[in-house]
């Protein structure tokens, strides 16, 4: 009678045996894949790559750093995490992508068909393997650029460099364009106010208000100092002039407070269309350039002996597990058994 033996049992005994017992196959599977990964090494295309570092600008207004005497350190100040993460959006935008695209005729570069059907979506792809934007733990963004012409990975790198702040600078140069238009009008209206008041001011001046708690204070003096002398006239003129001031000096003290208030907001309005005027021409940088990109004279790719070895181990261990499950699926089919003692 025969006997089944044990279940599948896969421990580090039966491998090494296994293994053993092919090693002549798997020195040859080894042997092909190292000698094809390596031919495969020699012929994909070196690519170079080039590197350029940026800091974000901080998020203020830089114009107002420049005017506003208490701020003027503020223009030289780096960006936090959050204006790291708005740069990255920058660089990542399809306006960027496609001003860059077009300027530097990716598609003939990339050999891609202008004229074929999802011909952007097949640059596009081209442009996000070789092209790539990463913050550091310094707050700084690196933009990277891989080309298997290292000018051209320089030239690109640079030109994205220019392009995120050009295209920085004219979002806010719009925005600080219509805040300009609207500011200039609330402006002049507010000066036409000031005219007017002022020009109310004057004739409450020209009725001989000048300095109305001084002049209530001397005349009511004098007053009192004329009717303790007993001076009839004295005290009537005096008590004219008192009814004077008393008709004009509510209006002299409601001017007086308003030309004060508007030449305030005349000097606030004043400073921040100074501050509008030079967003508007959108001459500040909106970054720091730590690094340019350079051409580089060594190639980053491909690593030959990375893709020798992963490749030859890949192999290996494929082999490996493909002859363990072979055996697994034969010995289930078709179980060996023994004979009774």
């Amino acid at each position: 009678m025969d006997k089944e033996l044990p279940d599948f049992n896969l421990n580090g005994t039966n491998l090494v045996q296994m293994v053993w017992q092919r090693r002549m196959v798997f020195i040859l599977i080894g042997f092909v894949a190292f000698a094809v990964s390596l031919v495969v090494s020699f012929l994909i295309t070196p690519q170079f790559k080039s590197t350029a570092v940026l800091i974000p600008a901080s998020s203020t207004q830089a114009s107002k750093d420049v005017f506003v005497a208490s701020r003027a350190k503020g223009l030289t100040v780096f960006g936090d995490d959050e204006e790291v993460e708005h740069l990255i959006q920058v660089l990542s935008s399809e306006g960027l992508r496609r001003h860059i695209i077009n300027k530097f005729n990716l598609f003939e570069h990339y050999g891609v068909n202008a004229n074929e059907e999802f011909a952007w979506h097949k640059v596009n792809n081209a442009y996000s393997s070789n092209i790539s934007f990463r913050p550091s733990r310094y707050r700084s963004v690196m933009i990277e650029v891989y080309d298997n012409d290292p000018q051209m990975a320089a030239k690109l790198a640079n030109a994205i460099v220019v392009a995120a702040d050009s295209l920085t600078r004219d979002a806010k140069r719009l925005v600080a364009q219509k805040a300009l238009e609207v500011l200039e009008f609330h402006y002049q209206q507010t000066l036409a106010e000031a005219y007017r008041i002022d020009d109310s001011l004057s004739f409450v001046m020209s009725k001989g208000v000048l300095d109305l708690p001084y002049q209530a204070k001397e005349v009511t003096r004098v007053y009192a100092e004329a009717i303790a002398n007993s001076s009839p006239n004295a005290s009537s003129n005096l008590k004219k002039y008192m009814d004077e001031l008393a008709t004009y000096g509510a209006n002299f003290t409601r001017f007086f407070n308003d030309v004060q208030y508007k030449s305030l907001q005349l000097k606030d309005m004043q400073e921040n269309l100074h501050i509008l005027r030079a967003e508007a021409q959108g001459i500040i940088p909106s970054q720091f350039v730590i690094d340019w990109a350079y051409p580089a004279d060594k190639k980053a790719k491909p690593k030959k002996l990375v893709i020798v070895v992963a490749a030859t181990l890949s192999a290996l261990f494929f082999s490996l597990f493909l002859f363990v499950l072979v055996d697994f699926f034969r010995r289930s089919i078709n179980p060996p058994s023994i004979a009774k003692e």
